[in-house]
C-alpha cells in the first residue's frame, strides 16, 4: 500500500484555522440556542474543498483537519456550558484581562485532558459500545466521498450565505422581527409564547435529529406553559417594580431568575445519567487498550491493524499526572487557597 502523508504542514495550519472559526461559531450558537452541534462533517467538507486546491492531498490529511476542527469546537462547547456558571453564581460581575487568561488556561488544560480521555473513550463508545451510526462513521463517509467529486462544499456555502442574508435582514436592516413573542397577565400568573425564527435553530434541529429536537421542544413547552404559570404566583412579589406592570418584562424576569435553573438541573441529571451508563463500555475499552499495549510490547504490533493502535495507556496516565500542575496553578490563582486547591 502506498504511503500517504498524514500530519503535514498544510493540514496543521488548516486545522488550526478551522478550529478557531468553528469554535467561535459554535460558541455563538451554544449561547444563542442552548446547544451546540459537532463540526466534524462541516469541517470535513470544507477541508475537502480547500485541500483539493493542492496538487498532493489525501484522505488522511482531510481526517487530521476535521479532527482538529472538531476538537476546537468541542472545546468551545465546554467553555460556554461551564464558565457562565461563574456569572450565575455572581462570582464574576464583569470581565477583565486577568479573567481572560484564567479562561484561556482553563480551556487549554481542559482541552488537553479531553484529548487524553478520548483515547480510551474511542474504544468504549465506538468499538465496545457498538453505536449503530456514530457521527464518526458519517464523517468517514463524507471523507470517502472526496473521490466522487461531491458538491457538498457548494451546498454548505449556499446555506451559509442564505443564513447570513436572513440574519442581516432581520437584525441589522430590521426588515422583520427575528422573534415573535407575546405575554399577558392572568391574575397573579402569566400566559406567554415566544418563537425565534433564526435559521440557525432550524439547522440545529435538522442536525441533532428528531429525537433530540422533540426533547428540546418539550422542555420549552414545559418551561413556558407549565412551570412559568405555575410558579409565577409565588414569585410575582419579587419582580422589580419597574417591570411588574409589563407582562413581557415580568415573564422574562421569571424565566431568567427561576425557570432556567430548572433547565440547568435537568442538564446536570442528564449528564450524570450519561456517565453512569458509560461505566461498563469505558471499563471494557480500558481493558482492550491494555491488551493492545501488551501486544505492542511483545512485538506483535505488526499483526495489528493501524486503526487499532492507540497511544499507550501508561503514556496517557503520565500525561494526566503532569496535567495536575496547570490545574493546581489555575485553582490557586482563582480560589487563592492552598488547602482548597489541594483537595
Amino acid at each position: 500500500m502506498k504511503h500517504q502523508s498524514e500530519i503535514t504542514i498544510k493540514a496543521c495550519i488548516l486545522g488550526i484555522i478551522l478550529s478557531i472559526v468553528l469554535a467561535g461559531a459554535n460558541a455563538y450558537l451554544g449561547l444563542f440556542a442552548g446547544m451546540t452541534v459537532s463540526a466534524s462533517i462541516p469541517a470535513a467538507v470544507i477541508s475537502m474543498g480547500i485541500l483539493s486546491l493542492f496538487r498532493n492531498s489525501n484522505i488522511l490529511e482531510n481526517n487530521i483537519v476535521q479532527t482538529a476542527a472538531s476538537a476546537g469546537e468541542s472545546l468551545a462547547a465546554g467553555v460556554i456550558f461551564t464558565i457562565p456558571a461563574l456569572i450565575l453564581m455572581n462570582y464574576w460581575d464583569d470581565f477583565n484581562f486577568d479573567q481572560y487568561w484564567i479562561i484561556t488556561g482553563i480551556s487549554a488544560t481542559g482541552g488537553i485532558i479531553g484529548v487524553l480521555f478520548t483515547i480510551p473513550l474511542r474504544r468504549a463508545l465506538i468499538i465496545e459500545g457498538k453505536l449503530q451510526f456514530p457521527e464518526g462513521i458519517a464523517t468517514a463517509e463524507v471523507l470517502k466521498s472526496r473521490e466522487k467529486k461531491s458538491s457538498g462544499l457548494k451546498y454548505l456555502l449556499q446555506a451559509g450565505i442564505a443564513g447570513a442574508l436572513f440574519k442581516i435582514a432581520s437584525e441589522s436592516m430590521k426588515l422583520w422581527s427575528g422573534v415573535l413573542s407575546g405575554a399577558t397577565r392572568i391574575g397573579n400568573s402569566f400566559a406567554s409564547f415566544q418563537i425565534n425564527l433564526a435559521p440557525a435553530l432550524i439547522s440545529v434541529g435538522y442536525i441533532v435529529g428528531l429525537n433530540i429536537s422533540i426533547l428540546v421542544f418539550s422542555g420549552g413547552i414545559l418551561g413556558r406553559w407549565f412551570f412559568l404559570p405555575l410558579l409565577s404566583d409565588g414569585y410575582i412579589d419579587q419582580i422589580p417594580l419597574g417591570l411588574v406592570d409589563d407582562a413581557n418584562a415580568s415573564v422574562n424576569w421569571i424565566h431568567n431568575n427561576v425557570i432556567k435553573y430548572i433547565g440547568v438541573g435537568s442538564m446536570i441529571v442528564g449528564g450524570l445519567w450519561a456517565l453512569i451508563n458509560l461505566r461498563n463500555p469505558l471499563m471494557k475499552g480500558i481493558r482492550s487498550s491494555l491488551d493492545i499495549y501488551k501486544k505492542m510490547n511483545n512485538g506483535d504490533n505488526k499483526t495489528l491493524d493501524r486503526k487499532d493502535l492507540d497511544t499507550p495507556l501508561p503514556w496517557v496516565g503520565i500525561a494526566l499526572l503532569f496535567s495536575l500542575i496547570p490545574i493546581f496553578a489555575i485553582y490557586i490563582s482563582v480560589v487563592k487557597s492552598i488547602t482548597i486547591t489541594a483537595f
